[in-house]
């Protein structure tokens, strides 16, 4: 390869990475906010790897759990159940865990969490990520008040996102100048 063809190579590998900077940002968020609901959802654990607890026993009249069930046959369940019945007997009656806190209950704050904003600046873009809706941001904003930010990555994680951006360079890198 000449000089000149090196330099051609190298000047559109630039404008390649500066022309999918935004959307490349965008993707890992993305790839993030997986790993996070999956860890979050699966493994029930925060940043740290401690479990967020355990859903609650302490009883409540049936009909403080009325209408907050996801179908009709769990919140007949919950109807005719006993007169005093917990948080974990409603996820119980819903057929989830009644164990393990992991922030699940119909899906849709983490359906909902995703990226909110994303801006530029010179070669750095910022990315945000949080409730797509009030409701998703909602639940997120009660939850950090009492178990902190429960969306942030992990020591783990940021590695695996770093090196899945890493790999995405290489392969601009082997693209362009072999």
């Amino acid at each position: 390869m000449s000089l000149q063809n090196f330099a051609q190579n190298l000047k559109n590998l630039v404008d390649e990475l500066n022309a999918t900077r935004e959307a490349d940002s965008v993707l890992i968020a993305t790839e993030a906010i997986a790993l996070v609901r999956r860890r979050v959802q699966n493994e029930k654990v925060d940043k740290d790897g401690a479990a967020f607890g355990q859903y609650s026993q302490a009883l409540v009249p049936r009909w403080y759990l009325y209408d907050r069930s996801n179908s009709q046959g769990a919140d007949d369940r919950i109807r005719n159940g006993d007169w005093f019945q917990s948080y974990a007997d409603l996820r119980e009656a819903n057929g989830l865990s009644s164990t393990d806190i992991d922030f699940t209950f119909s899906g849709e704050m983490f359906r909902n969490t995703g990226v909110t904003s994303v801006s530029s600046q010179g070669a750095t873009v910022t990315v945000e990520v949080g409730g797509q809706t009030d409701s998703a941001q909602d639940k997120l904003d009660y939850q950090a008040d009492r178990y902190g930010n429960i969306i942030a990555l992990s020591k783990e994680e940021e590695i695996i996102v770093g090196e899945a951006y890493a790999e995405r360079i290489n392969n601009l890198i082997t693209k362009f100048l072999g």
